[in-house]
């Protein structure tokens, strides 16, 4: 079959029937792929699939049900995760004004000394100039190069970095100076040893904060970006378990809870992690990264 001609609904759902896909309301299949691309489902039917036979045939009594489940716990595992992200994120961008701004003053983000890197510092602050520019927010308006000006009116990191995304205060942050006492006390305040972990970390979580945001796969995904776990790297409790795939999402779900008990004690991530699981059994963790004896870790007790 050649993959680059279009097909209607109809014949999308007769192409999987004929794959072998149980599907018992075809109706209901033709509704879905409506809303759903057929190219996007496909990311959660070839683990039904036999991908070494011709024309990928679906493995025996496997029905639409089957990958229907699949996707729909993708869904909620990324609502779990995004909603962990965003403390996180807020929490970090917080630390980082607090420190930085109370040593260095409210517009320490332009002064390149704090910067090992000066290409990276010059990269970064043209596309904050831009993103000043762009940005809709009310609270910037009174910032924005107007007609005529020749000059910036640069506000305060506190207001700047409402607009700047997580990615960019990651690069932001490894691009500081390791020396700076500045750096290890955000590293401390999540209890994290070294700052260099912490960079790998939120960067790390920017990407997966970023997959969710846009509504990509998680479930069984290979992350482009390796987290890091070092046997030294927390001061808090954490996983003794440190051989896991450092691509797959168990491994940024640790780093999330770690980060997620140092910012909030109280916070409820591992009852909706646990809930989601026990909703969706047929679920194969194995193929998310977590070890067959994940639960048995002090950490998720």
């Amino acid at each position: 079959m050649n993959n680059n001609l279009p097909l209607s609904v109809d014949n999308q759902t007769i192409l999987l029937m004929n794959r072998g896909l149980i599907i018992r309301d075809q109706t209901y299949v033709e509704n879905f792929l409506l809303n759903n691309t057929f190219y996007r489902l496909k990311n959660y039917t070839r683990p039904f699939q036999d991908n070494s036979l011709e024309g990928h045939p679906f493995v025996n009594n496997t029905c639409f049900e089957d990958v229907l489940d699949v996707y729909n716990f993708d869904i909620d595992l990324r609502s779990l995760i995004f909603k962990a992200t965003e403390k996180i994120e807020i929490a970090f961008r917080t630390q980082l004004i607090q420190h930085y701004s109370l040593a260095y003053g409210a517009h320490w983000y332009l002064d390149e000394k704090h910067f090992r890197s000066q290409s990276s510092y010059t990269i970064f602050l043209a596309d904050f100039f831009n993103t000043l520019q762009r940005s809709t927010e009310d609270f910037i308006e009174p910032y924005k190069m107007k007609s005529g000006s020749t000059c910036w009116m640069v506000p305060a990191c506190w207001i700047s970095f409402e607009i700047i995304s997580l990615g960019k205060l990651s690069k932001l942050f490894t691009n500081l100076y390791q020396s700076d006492s500045c750096k290890k006390k955000i590293a401390d305040h999540f209890k994290i040893k070294s700052p260099l972990v912490l960079e790998n970390w939120i960067y790390c979580i920017s990407v997966v904060r970023n997959i969710c945001a846009h509504h990509g796969r998680l479930w069984n995904r290979t992350i482009p970006m390796d987290i890091e776990f070092l046997k030294k790297t927390c001061s808090g409790s954490f996983i003794q378990n440190l051989n896991i795939p450092s691509n797959k999402i168990y491994a940024y779900i640790c780093a999330i809870q770690y980060l997620l008990n140092a910012i909030d004690p109280e916070n409820d991530f591992k009852i909706g992690l646990f809930d989601l699981f026990e909703k969706n059994p047929s679920i194969n963790l194995s193929e998310m990264g977590f070890p067959i004896d994940w639960r048995s870790e002090a950490f998720w007790m």
